[in-house]
């Protein structure tokens, strides 16, 4: 009984530890730019287009500061899927969520030049990652709990 009691707690405080490492590093700030981004111009069958790539270790806050004309688009390049897509005239300011770790594209599929900075202001872990150590500590604590209950008993 106390070696399943040991072994129970060891990896409900792995599972607790796992979220203080995640938040150690919630609040570190990093950025990009400010970058310029030309226009995607199309000319018969060649398409020329300027573009950053961005990596974020986990699931990030972004702040843009975009100034110019012209519609700034994100992109997951794994997938493929668009993550944000803001238009751009005069100045913007915007808030997006980049939901995964890993690189992203960021274009500008306007017709005019654009020039941004983007802050990454708030990481969080994956939801699969959020999603597994909930589960796994939730599971890690009822057996605990329940080996405990059986060993006073």
């Amino acid at each position: 009984m106390r070696f399943w009691a040991a072994l129970l707690t060891a990896m409900l405080m792995l599972s607790i530890g796992s979220l203080w490492v995640y938040s150690s590093y919630e609040d570190r700030v990093g950025s990009i730019g400010p970058v310029f981004l030309s226009p995607v111009e199309h000319q018969g069958n060649v398409t020329s287009l300027s573009t950053v790539t961005a990596h974020t270790p986990t699931s990030s806050l972004v702040e843009a500061s975009c100034n110019g004309n012209g519609i700034v688009e994100v992109y997951d390049i794994i997938t493929g899927a668009q993550v944000d897509r803001h238009a751009v005239y005069g100045h913007a300011r915007y808030q997006f969520v980049l939901p995964r770790e890993g690189d992203y594209l960021i274009i500008n599929n306007g017709t005019e030049k654009v020039t941004c900075s983007f802050r990454f202001i708030k990481n969080y872990p994956t939801k699969e990652v959020q999603n597994a150590v909930y589960v796994s500590g939730s599971a890690f604590a009822l057996l605990l709990a329940l080996v405990v209950w059986r060993w006073v008993r």
